[in-house]
């Protein structure tokens, strides 16, 4: 399946940006993790463009977090 590219509308990274939806979707081949990992990780952002490297951080930001 291949990922369609979306149009940039934050910043002016050189990056293509992806829906949310497009990075969930293909979550287990590009960051290793199941899609209730990226429900957590964008919890309250989905309707937000995504570059690869963007939500690399973030999952890997979510993974770290401590749980009280």
């Amino acid at each position: 399946m291949a990922v369609k590219k979306t149009a940039q509308t934050e910043g002016t990274a050189s990056e293509p940006r992806y829906m949310l939806s497009e990075l969930t979707d293909r979550s287990k081949d590009l960051f290793g993790v199941q899609e209730e990992v990226m429900a957590g990780a964008f919890y309250g952002e989905e309707d937000k463009t995504f570059s690869v490297a963007e939500a690399k951080a973030k999952i890997e930001q979510f993974m770290k977090a401590k749980v009280d």
